[in-house]
Order: C-alpha cells, then structure tokens, then sequence
C-alpha cells in the first residue's frame, strides 16, 4: 500500500514539473456592491489590502458618506483598530450601524459584538444577541457561532426581547446587498 502510495506521488510531482503554469491576470479587488461610491471603495480596498490605511481611511470615508455600504463597513473597521485613523469606537460605531442598517451582514456581526464588549456602546446582550440574529439571517457565519454562545447568557424574557428587536432591525434594512467574502479581518 505504502508502495503504491509513493508511486502516485512521484507521478503526480514528474506531471507537475512537465506543466507550464499560465498565470491568469491579476485582478484588483472590489466590494462588488453598486453603491454610490464604488470606484472610490474599490480604490480605498485595494490600499487596504496592501496595508496603505493613511491614504485608504480618507477614500473610505469619502465613498461611506456618498452611501457606499462596504466602505461605510470597512470604515467603522478602522476606526474600531485605529487603521490609518484615530481609534475611536464611537466613530467604528456611527459607521458599523449606517452599514448594518444598510444590509451589510458583517456590519451586524460587528455590531453584536460591540455591544457584547461595550466597545462604543454600553454592554447589551440583549442588543448583541438581536444584531447576531440580523447577521446569520443575512448570511454572515460568524454571527451564527456568536449567536450560540451570547444566547446562554439570556434568560427567557431576555431572549424574546432580543427576538422582537431582530425582527424590528431586519424589517427596517434593505435585503440587496450580496457581498463577496472580502475583508480585511
């Protein structure tokens, strides 16, 4: 078995060494969303993801204020680290919610968890637990496992309230936004 193992190695690496690798062209990232502000987000993600926050910062936030979702996202995360801009929470948070209640699941994830730490905002788990709601309906994965564990920490009054409010939020947001898995955490 060992034997035949090796032999399928040693075949598999001769066939690669034998192949030409093409290398398909680079294509710079973008937010994939047709918001206003697009070419300036997708400017502001590609300096991101090459760690340029000090000339991102300003293009993130000059397409978040136009109405651009991801870049409103992006935005309230460098505020949140201090990417290129002053760490303010307050500032992660005004940005994180403009996005969340725009539809930008991670946004929702984001905003859980600010509520859950008191990052910008008091400790709320009920709050927390309603935006991890919004999050995994939107589809993030990451409000999903949260929600998962915050849940434990409510009781059963608690949990209803945190059930009225999700409902509450996710009628309020528009459900448009399909965004790739981009990201810059």
């Amino acid at each position: 078995m060992l034997r035949r193992v090796v032999i399928i190695l040693v075949a598999m690496t001769l066939l690669a060494c034998g192949s030409e690798q093409t290398s398909a062209p680079v294509t710079p990232p973008t937010t994939s969303v047709n918001d206003p502000g697009r070419e300036i987000a997708d400017q502001a993600l590609a300096l991101s993801l090459a760690n340029k926050f000090d000339e991102a910062a300003p293009l993130f936030r000059q397409a978040a204020e136009q109405g651009n979702r991801p870049a409103q996202y992006f935005l309230g995360l460098l505020y949140a680290r201090g990417d290129g801009v002053a760490q303010s929470y307050d500032e992660a948070f005004k940005w994180l919610h403009k996005a969340g209640m725009g539809g930008h699941p991670k946004a929702a994830y984001h905003l859980g968890e600010m509520h859950v730490k008191g990052e910008g905002v008091a400790v709320d788990h009920v709050t927390a637990l309603a935006w991890f709601w919004v999050g995994t309906t939107l589809g993030d994965r990451y409000s999903e496992t949260r929600l998962r564990t915050v849940a434990p920490r409510l009781t059963p009054e608690e949990m209803g309230r945190a059930k009225t409010l999700s409902t509450k939020l996710y009628a309020e947001i528009p459900h448009d936004l399909k965004i790739d898995r981009q990201s810059l955490h």
